[in-house]
C-alpha cells in the first residue's frame, strides 16, 4: 500500500514521519491533484533549509504502468497534502452509531 511520509524538522531523523497508509484508489486520487518528482529507491535527503515537505512510497505491488516503485517527493505545500490526507480521513470514518453499508 502506497505511504505518505511528512518530513520537517520535527521529524528528528532522516527519514520523516508517517503520516498516513493509503488504498491504491486513495492514492490515484491524490496523484490526480497534487504533481511528484521521482526521487528513487532511497527516502530523499533532507536539508536544513527544508522547511517541510511530503513524500509518497510506492511499494512493487501498488503499480499500475505509469508508476515505478520508489520515492516521489509532491510538488505540493505540506499542508495542502495535509488537508487531502484530513479530507480523506473524515470521508472514510463513519460517524458514530452508523454501519459502514449505512
Amino acid at each position: 500500500m502506497p505511504n505518505i511520509y511528512y518530513c520537517n524538522s520535527l521529524a528528528n531523523n532522516d527519514l520523516g514521519i508517517l503520516r498516513a497508509v493509503l488504498s491504491w484508489e486513495e492514492c490515484k486520487s491524490l496523484l490526480n491533484l497534487f504533481s511528484v518528482q521521482y526521487a528513487g529507491f532511497q527516502f530523499p535527503a533532507m536539508t536544513l533549509r527544508d522547511r517541510g515537505f511530503a513524500v509518497l512510497n510506492l511499494l512493487k505491488g501498488d503499480l499500475d504502468d505509469k508508476w515505478r516503485v520508489g520515492f516521489y517527493s509532491f510538488d505540493a505545500d505540506l499542508l495542502q497534502i495535509e488537508e487531502w490526507v484530513q479530507l480523506a480521513l473524515c470521508l472514510e470514518t463513519p460517524t458514530p452509531g452508523r454501519k459502514l453499508a449505512d
